[in-house]
Formats: structure tokens, C-alpha cells, sequence
């Protein structure tokens, strides 16, 4: 627990607003006041000072959480690599017993090879360190379900050390971490296929989903390292 407050203070990437604490509006600046209206700063000056103490312990927890979750995605990611290595074919049971890319869309686990697993370590390293300077939204699908699997790794920390985090943690960081939940697509049974009906996606404005598009920038604004770009 220890490390875990002490983490918390190296995330500078977002904020403990961002995390879910509520502060007082009194110690808001002026600009930070201004953006919000009457009703939510009635509320939020309506927290008592216990429940602003626990939402506060709950924020620096999750922080120390996620500080901690980066370091194990990471690390967890090389891990696969040396166990996809020298694989020819790749099955759905080589992915399942892998420690990262077993969170990725079930439907394409016969195409995270060994390549596909560095490439993937450069996005997912690439998030970590947003997380420890400045935040920005992800470069690419990819990365999109890069901050999945970072949240995988927060749950299992979560759990194992049986943290009071508040109960919709994981939703309170999808919304500050991701753009919108397109990509969550690929996860629905439902829909498969979608990503490659162009009719579809361009209807719902959807960024290309198709595996083969999985690494390219969502725009001239974003960027994605070569490595990870090269097919």
C-alpha cells in the first residue's frame, strides 16, 4: 500500500480530478469555477469532509494503481514476446495463455504474432509514458485498446490487493482516457465484421477498424513510432 501512495505522486499525466476526486469548489481557480454552473458546484461543496477524505484516498490508490499497471503491461509484453517467439503459426491457445494480448479481440488471436506483439509493445509503452508526463488522447486503434488492457491490469491489482476503489473506476477513466468507445466494437460478437462493411463506418464516422489499420495514426495530429507502423 505504501508503494502504491508513493506511485501516485509520480502520474502526472492526469489529474486526481481526472481520477474521480471531488474537491471543494473554494480551492478551484476562477477559470475552473467559471466552466461550471451553479447546481455542480452546489454539490460538490455539498460532499462532506469525510467523503471528500475517502474520495481522495480512493483517487491516490487509483493512481498508484495505474502507475503500477503501466510498469506490469509492459513488462507482461516482452514476457509474450519471448513466449510467441520462433512460433510459426499462432493459436488461439498460444494467445490465450499469454499475459496481455489475451485482452485484445478474441476474433484475430491467429494474427498477434511475435511482430504484432512489438509493435504493440512500442504503443503500449508509448501510453505509459503519456501517463507519466503529459496526457494526450491515443494515436491509433491500437493504442485505443492498449488503455483496455492497461485497465485489465488495474482490475487485477485491484483485486489482489483488495483496494476500496470507487465503484466505477474503470468507467470514470475510459471516459478522461478515451476519445469515445468505438473501439469496444471488436469486442461484440454481435457485430463482427462490422469494421469491414465501408458503408457502415463511414455512416457512423467510424476511424478504419480493420486489423490491418490497427496502427495507423487516426490523424495528421497524432503519431505512431515507425516500428509500429511497419507491417
Amino acid at each position: 500500500m505504501a508503494e502504491l501512495y508513493a506511485d501516485a505522486d509520480r502520474l502526472k499525466g492526469l489529474t486526481l480530478r481526472d481520477l474521480g476526486f471531488v474537491p471543494h469548489p473554494d480551492s478551484l481557480s476562477s477559470h475552473e469555477r467559471a466552466e461550471l454552473d451553479a447546481e455542480t458546484l452546489e454539490r460538490m461543496a455539498g460532499i462532506s469532509a469525510e467523503d471528500r477524505r475517502l474520495g481522495l484516498d480512493r483517487a491516490r490508490l487509483l493512481a498508484g494503481a495505474l502507475w503500477q499497471a503501466s510498469v506490469f503491461l509492459v513488462d507482461e509484453l516482452f514476457e509474450d514476446i519471448i513466449a510467441l517467439y520462433g512460433k510459426g503459426q499462432i493459436t488461439r491457445e498460444d494467445i490465450d495463455e499469454t499475459s496481455v494480448l489475451w485482452s485484445l479481440p478474441p476474433q484475430y488471436a491467429t494474427r498477434y504474432t511475435g511482430r504484432f506483439a512489438r509493435r504493440f509493445l512500442l504503443v503500449a509503452a508509448d501510453l505509459t509514458t503519456k501517463l507519466a508526463g503529459t496526457w494526450t488522447m491515443p494515436s491509433c486503434v491500437a493504442q485505443e485498446l492498449a488503455v483496455r488492457c492497461l485497465l485489465d491490469k488495474v482490475d487485477l491489482i485491484a483485486a489482489t490487493y483488495d483496494l476500496d476503489l470507487e465503484p466505477d473506476w474503470r468507467g470514470t477513466l475510459t471516459d478522461r482516457m478515451l476519445e469515445d468507445t468505438d473501439s469496444e466494437m471488436l469486442y461484440d460478437p454481435s457485430l463482427d465484421g462490422f469494421q469491414h462493411n465501408e458503408q457502415l463506418t463511414e455512416s457512423l464516422r467510424l476511424a478504419p477498424m480493420t486489423f490491418e489499420h490497427w496502427f495507423e495514426p487516426f490523424g495528421e495530429d497524432r503519431s505512431v513510432a515507425p516500428y509500429a507502423r511497419t507491417g
